[in-house]
């Protein structure tokens, strides 16, 4: 049995109801605990860990298929799986095999990295301060994808002039994480305001960040959103089809006699489905240029070879992206050509598709992927690894 077949009755139910969960505003914290008890979340971590070692081939078709189902419980898990194909690529140490024993044991990972604050680009007004044989974080994030529903919390954070990755218990005192996301889109994600005040962190807790360390981590979280896309655009295929499938009405001026045979509407679900396999593929190319990054970072290859890989990894995504994104954007709009007013019924919450992209790729402006992929091509700049914001 594949890792797709073995999970998928699991995203059938933790999906069955993704409409009314966002109508009523539900937060998934019962569907998440699924994923957990099913062992999704230590999917990616390695079989003498406790996981199922997949690949990230593996990984991103089955965040698709999550997404098919619900994109938020695909994009509240970003930071989680991040967390673990960071720490699979770090040296061997105690640390690390802590940290996967954690993940192996069912702890799940949230983010804390971005803010809305004053602090110009590059830096954070996050900052941990020295307390005896440990340390103190203080700070207000927003942004906070999936911190709601995680046990642990991967918080940016400045310490001595330098840039710090925080692991935090979400329990710890002085953590309080809001309920305060209000994006049109993506509504489920937990991603609004985490407030760290005077939080208790040990030493064991804190890992410099370097600039100059091959990673391929940039790549990695950019195709985590566009994986959900895509199991966007599949889900728009799904709905139109079912949609025309029980349709009974038709127009005086259609076709046909049956909407179902109305090759006009034939042809808008077809279309639909290209542009679904649009996206499929560029999600399987990116995610197999990570996968040979992933070869070269784990394989002990020279220094170079590794940041060869890791560069194709930047640029496959950064294609993938400017292919995805209006690919699932255009679906999502076109899928409203196979029917009249009735495929505007609140209770079908097919603009939910729309407003769920929409979110997605306002994450990393794609004019901006592409300025910087035509600078790649024309003049050598290496496609930049790590975005930021702040005030200018």
């Amino acid at each position: 049995m594949t890792l797709a077949e073995r999970f998928a009755p699991v995203f059938d139910e933790v999906g069955h109801d993704a409409v009314e969960r966002e109508r009523e505003r539900r937060l998934p914290f019962a569907e998440v605990a699924a994923l957990r008890e099913a062992g999704f979340t230590r999917v990616t971590v390695p079989v003498e860990h406790g996981g199922d070692g997949a690949g990230h081939a593996e990984l991103f078709e089955l965040l698709a298929e999550l997404a098919r189902r619900d994109p938020n419980l695909a994009q509240l898990l970003r930071s989680h799986f991040s967390f673990v194909d960071r720490t699979v690529h770090a040296p061997g140490s105690a640390e690390r095999r802590r940290r996967l024993d954690l993940v192996a044991a069912g702890r799940i990972v949230g983010n804390a990295s971005h803010e809305r604050g004053p602090a110009t680009v590059g830096s954070l007004q996050t900052t941990l301060t020295r307390d005896g044989g440990g340390y103190r974080l203080n700070g207000r994030k927003y942004y906070s994808t999936g911190a709601l529903y995680a046990d642990l919390i991967v918080v940016g954070a400045e310490h001595d002039g330098s840039h710090v990755g925080v692991l935090v218990d979400a329990a710890a005192p002085g953590v309080d994480r809001l309920d305060d996301w209000t994006g049109f889109g993506q509504r489920l994600t937990g991603s609004g305001t985490t407030v760290f005040d005077d939080v208790p962190v040990p030493e064991h807790d804190v890992t410099l960040r370097g600039a100059d360390a091959v990673s391929h981590g940039g790549a990695f979280v950019q195709l985590v959103l566009l994986a959900a896309a895509v199991g966007i655009a599949r889900a728009v295929v799904d709905d139109a089809a079912a949609f025309v499938r029980a349709r009974t009405r038709v127009y005086s001026h259609g076709s046909a006699a049956r909407v179902q045979d109305d090759p006009v509407v034939q042809q808008v679900v077809g279309e639909l489905s290209a542009k679904s396999f649009a996206a499929d593929s560029a999600l399987a190319a990116a995610s197999g240029a990570l996968a040979r990054s992933s070869a070269a970072l784990l394989g002990g290859e020279p220094e170079p070879e590794q940041r060869a890989r890791v560069a194709d990894a930047e640029v496959a995504v950064a294609r993938a992206q400017l292919v995805i994104l209006p690919a699932v954007l255009d679906a999502a709009t076109t899928l409203f050509e196979v029917g009249g007013a009735s495929a505007l019924d609140a209770h079908r919450g097919l603009d939910r598709h729309w407003r769920n992209a929409r979110t997605l790729a306002s994450h990393n402006p794609a004019r901006y992927k592409a300025r910087a992929l035509g600078d790649h091509l024309i003049n050598g700049t290496p496609v930049v690894s790590w975005w930021s914001t702040g005030e200018a």
